[in-house]
């Protein structure tokens, strides 16, 4: 009895410190509560051990994780409950999601959300719905990413929501579909809540970087240097962990323009997306340099290639953009996902163009959720509505019902 309170209090104390942004503390003693023995208290042990492979991912530790999460379920003997069935495929699934398999991922943390709600166990739902929809918005799949935000919303509604990623990727998903100004006071409630701020910072390696890069489209430079200031200070009081340094010293290079700090952030960065979106940065600040041409293609090229491995669709079609204005043409993955064969002979980017229209997006929305111009949309529209034999976006969205 008396391990088992051990255990509990180590685990409302790692759960505390998180919530505080001290995952140095709550690592700490997550690993002290994944100590415990399975006898004493089976369904609690496994809590603990999926709270430490938890933790292991947020810092990126992701073999020590794969290790802990594959012994935990070896050494499971019985048939696990429900609830834990559930929790061991959202861990799993949060773990590749962090390897870049996002497909897998997005499967894993599905099948534990059915199990989790033919329970009745709805604590997974706010953790499972962020992964969800990041993992669509990579996928440029933004019919699938509003839903789950949509679903974030809900939880927030009936009492169960109140992670600062939750908000993140609500404000992503508002930015990806209607620009970055239709955004600005979820963005602008996000860098001024420093509670909020302070927790998302240790929750998403992409977050700081994200949130400059906003600020300075909006001009609110002064929301960009809080950004930075507190993932400065994050970084500054857990300097082990190589994520939270990179993420801070990214945000820091995209603000100051330091090509120093944009190629330091992308050699410490343990995260691969966000490694590549650092050298990203870094290549759009060579660009303004004519004699940094070459250079700034190599970069462009190996980011594209980084992308792609970690089925990032929408960033990859935003650097073949890129490549093709140096004369670079490199092809990517469809833009939207959709199973078995495109219909009516549409060619991927068809697909993606029909998919958005048929949900009400104009030209200019459709252009900046697939990283073409307007006028591109417009002649990608023409070619499916002769393909479809219909004349107009009504009749798309009527047609496209059926074949959705």
């Amino acid at each position: 009895m008396q391990r088992s309170c051990d255990t509990a209090g180590f685990l409302r104390r790692s759960a505390s410190s998180w919530f505080d942004g001290r995952l140095d503390r709550g690592l700490e003693c997550a690993k002290a509560a994944a100590a415990g023995r399975r006898q004493d208290a089976p369904e609690l042990y496994d809590l603990a051990q999926f709270w430490y492979v938890g933790l292991l991912i947020k810092a990126r530790e992701l073999e020590s994780g794969r290790r802990v999460l594959d012994a935990v379920e070896a050494t499971r003997s019985g048939a696990p409950s429900e609830r834990m069935t559930a929790v061991s495929h959202n861990v799993r699934g949060s773990l590749l999601f962090a390897m870049g398999s996002v497909d897998g991922a997005m499967a894993e943390i599905s099948t534990g959300l059915r199990i989790a709600e033919g329970c009745g166990d709805r604590s997974l739902r706010p953790p499972s719905y962020v992964v969800l929809a990041l993992g669509a918005l990579r996928r440029a799949d933004m019919r699938a990413c509003r839903h789950f935000v949509d679903k974030l919303a809900d939880e927030a509604l009936l009492g169960y929501f109140g992670q600062a990623p939750g908000a993140w990727v609500a404000a992503q998903a508002v930015e990806a579909r209607s620009g970055v100004e239709s955004a600005a006071s979820l963005i602008a409630g996000i860098v001024t809540n420093p509670v909020v701020l302070r927790q998302l910072l240790v929750s998403e390696p992409a977050a700081a970087s994200w949130l400059v890069r906003v600020c300075g489209k909006l001009g609110a430079d002064d929301l960009a240097k809080i950004a930075v200031d507190a993932a400065t200070a994050v970084a500054a009081e857990q300097p082990e962990f190589d994520v939270i340094r990179g993420s801070a010293r990214h945000a820091a290079g995209l603000l100051e323009k330091d090509a120093v700090k944009l190629r330091e952030a992308a050699e410490i960065h343990p995260d691969r997306w966000c490694a590549a979106s650092a050298r990203e940065d870094l290549a759009s600040l060579l660009a303004a340099r004519s004699s940094e041409r070459d250079r700034t293609i190599r970069i462009l090229e190996s980011v594209l290639d980084t992308y792609a491995a970690v089925s990032a669709t929408r960033d990859a079609a935003r650097v073949v953009n890129k490549l093709r204005e140096y004369g670079v043409r490199r092809r990517t993955a469809r833009n939207v996902e959709c199973e078995g064969v495109v219909p009516h002979g549409l060619t991927s980017t068809e697909f993606a163009v029909a998919e958005l229209v048929s949900q009400g997006n104009t030209n200019n929305e459709v252009g900046r959720q697939l990283f073409i111009s307007r006028h591109t949309v417009a002649f990608h529209l023409k070619k499916v509505f002769q393909k479809m034999n219909i004349t107009s976006r009504v009749e798309l969205a009527a047609a496209w019902k059926m074949v959705s």
